[in-house]
């Protein structure tokens, strides 16, 4: 089912903050199915609506989605946006642990802290890798959260079935989680902490 709407500042001012629009007013088409979001970028007149309509009943149309610019490097815990969480995570032929954040969150600084303690821990491994996302400025229709900060683990071979693991979990316990998800022996965590002695040194105590 479609919904249609002419956006102006009055009559809708939060749904067009949310699209950071500076062009008013704005024609935008939502699929209730899956909350996609539609904008047109043409003039509004009724040849490009004509042809805006047309465009979403033949599925023509990329759905709009917030997006933060590509980052241009990858730290230990990477950054993933709008346009490369299909890249990043979905088509990524590792393991992903992904964390979604938002700037407003009481939470989130002190879990981000243990997402890097974890990220330090399994450095060595070359399936697995620890990503996270800022939900406040980008979003995808295949990350659907309401809560923050939420903690996903995509298994690389059903990338549709993410896990949800527990916030309230310690390092300890979220790094015992992820072995026994990913059937990684404690053998393969040790080599890869001896490849990567510097950089777990600062979370042994905790693991």
């Amino acid at each position: 089912m479609w919904t249609l709407l002419k956006k102006t500042l009055r009559n809708h001012s939060s749904l067009f903050m949310a699209l950071n629009r500076k062009k008013n007013p704005t024609v935008t088409a939502f699929d209730t199915s899956n909350g996609a979001k539609y904008v047109m970028e043409a003039d509004i007149n009724a040849k490009n609506l004509r042809e805006f309509c047309l465009g979403l009943l033949d599925g023509t149309l990329l759905p709009f989605q917030k997006s933060e610019p590509v980052p241009q490097e990858k730290g230990l815990v990477e950054k993933v946006v709008g346009r490369t969480f299909d890249s990043s995570v979905l088509e990524s032929p590792q393991n992903v642990f992904l964390e979604v954040h938002t700037p407003w969150c009481v939470d989130c600084e002190a879990i981000s802290k243990n997402v890097e303690k974890l990220a330090k821990h399994f450095s060595g491994l070359d399936n697995l890798k620890f990503a996270r996302i800022d939900a406040s400025v980008n979003e995808h229709p295949k990350l659907q959260v309401n809560n923050y900060p939420t903690l996903l683990l995509y298994p690389a071979d059903d990338k549709s079935k993410p896990t949800k693991l527990s916030k309230k979990s310690s390092v300890k316990d979220l790094a015992k989680l992820i072995k026994e998800k990913l059937q990684i022996s404690d053998v393969e965590t040790v080599a890869a902490a001896a490849d990567n002695a510097p950089a777990v040194d600062s979370v042994k105590d905790e693991l």
